[in-house]
């Protein structure tokens, strides 16, 4: 089900950087590959180039870095632990923390799954190996090599770094490199149904506008 408002009014409200509308909706912006909230003090994008999502997880899904201004992926009550984590992603997302690792920062790892998940619908790892692949991803869109996506991300092999792509986005890595690849997985986050690889983010959006109608 859609819950975002009409695009007009997304439009209006980011070109505005209406305050209103922050955690309502968010921009990806596909010339950048970054995405923000409604009132980010960048330079606002053509609406051409603006895709929108309804959470930062069906962005991150996508293939989208969240944008180093505006930091959507912040809260206005987050403790300073997860504001650490989240700039340590942000800076580089390839290490991976483990539940050891949150234990020597005296983080319960527990806690930590409880936070992300009430706050971005996924446990801590599972947000910190979206935010990989979202990072390999990118690299792909942008003409990258393989193996550079594979070893600057995190991950040890091809062979796993093919599984975790496929699982995450529905297709595999050389499919990426299609110009206005949609993300299956984006889609999955919006309508919990797959998709074939080959739709795009134009044909993807508008029929579920027209289905949800």
């Amino acid at each position: 089900m859609n819950t975002m408002p009409p695009i007009a009014e997304m439009e209006r409200a980011y070109l505005a950087r209406d305050a209103a509308y922050n955690g309502l909706f968010f921009l990806g912006v596909r010339t950048t590959g970054i995405f923000c909230r409604p009132t980010c003090p960048a330079r606002k994008p053509l609406p051409k180039n603006v895709e929108y999502f309804s959470n930062t997880n069906a962005a991150l899904a996508a293939g989208y870095r969240p944008c180093k201004r505006c930091r959507p992926l912040q809260w206005d009550d987050q403790p300073a632990w997860a504001s650490e984590l989240l700039s340590e992603l942000g800076r580089d997302p390839a290490p991976r923390i483990t539940d050891h690792d949150l234990r020597a920062r005296g983080i319960d790892p527990a806690t930590a799954r409880r936070h992300f998940l009430r706050h971005y619908g996924l446990t801590f790892q599972a947000f910190a190996r979206a935010r990989r692949l979202s990072a390999a991803l990118h690299q792909i869109r942008n003409g990258g090599s393989l193996d550079a996506a594979v070893f600057e991300t995190g991950f040890d092999s091809h062979s796993g770094f093919r599984d975790a792509f496929a699982k995450e986005f529905g297709c595999p890595p050389g499919g990426a490199r299609i110009a206005n690849q949609f993300s299956c997985a984006a889609w999955r986050a919006r309508s919990g149904r797959w998709l074939r690889p080959r739709h795009t983010v134009e044909s993807v959006y508008w029929s579920s506008l027209s289905e949800e109608q």
